[in-house]
């Protein structure tokens, strides 16, 4: 019996296996291309503790969305509710007491908590536990729990500036070479002051500039212990006035 006649005889059956096994590999191609459809479109959130880039006592709350879909009906729990040392308490931050309806992936939010000097100890022994419930584009619902530490940003430190702040440096720099290069000369300074008044207000600017690149939280908090600090130093100077204006006076009396 050839091979022929014998498909011919059993056309039936050869036609059936192959009809089962295409089913077959069909459900399998579909069932492949659903997750890999499924894994390009499934959000991810992360919640973290880290340090400002530029300023490292100071400590953010990072949310993003590190998955590929994007999040809907975000909605958050802490335990504790409430942390007395943060500067910013927990249940006054707008995300974590209304949620957040949608968040694209790639998104991230950081919000300052605390700036931790004279602080650190107490922080770094208190658990906080975060956790977030979402859904994905077909209203699957995902939870993900966090146990933030403060400690483990402990002995960190920054090592130059960070590249943002040295990209905005550069970048007036070659502006200011550009102009120097257009123009053909360099503006002469003149100092109408003396020296040290100068060198006085430069530092007084550079300290301005940084403090107003700080959160207004932390800014506020700068400005109360620097009204302090004066005020003690008025108080100070006053007290040795009036030393010297005593002294002045009793002199004056025994002379006469």
């Amino acid at each position: 019996m050839g091979v022929i006649d014998w498909l011919n005889e059993y056309n039936g059956v050869v036609i059936g296996i192959a009809t089962v096994v295409l089913v077959g590999i069909t459900i399998c191609y579909t069932y492949l291309t659903w997750r890999l459809l499924k894994a390009n479109d499934t959000p991810e959130i992360a919640i973290s503790l880290r340090p400002h880039e530029a300023h490292i006592n100071i400590v953010m709350l990072c949310v993003e969305n590190v998955g590929t879909g994007a999040a809907h009906n975000l909605q958050f729990k802490t335990v504790p509710a409430s942390i007395p040392n943060l500067d910013i308490p927990l249940e006054k931050i707008g995300f974590l007491k209304s949620g957040i309806a949608y968040f694209e992936p790639g998104r991230k939010i950081e919000q300052f908590l605390v700036s931790v000097t004279g602080k650190f100890d107490e922080l770094k022994q208190t658990p906080l536990e975060m956790t977030v419930t979402f859904k994905d584009s077909v209203d699957k619902q995902h939870e993900r729990a966090f146990n933030l530490d403060f400690a483990e940003n402990q002995g960190l430190a920054t090592i130059d500036r960070p590249p943002l702040f040295e990209i905005a440096k550069a970048t007036k720099e070659i502006q200011k070479d550009l102009n120097h290069i257009t123009t053909g000369f360099r503006k002469p300074v003149i100092l109408t002051e003396p020296l040290s008044d100068h060198h006085r207000r430069q530092f007084a600017n550079s300290l301005e500039n940084r403090i107003e690149a700080l959160p207004e939280e932390v800014q506020e908090e700068i400005f109360q212990e620097l009204d302090t600090v004066i005020r003690k130093r008025e108080q100070k100077i006053l007290e040795i006035l009036e030393k010297e204006r005593n002294e002045k006076t009793e002199i004056d009396a025994n002379s006469s």
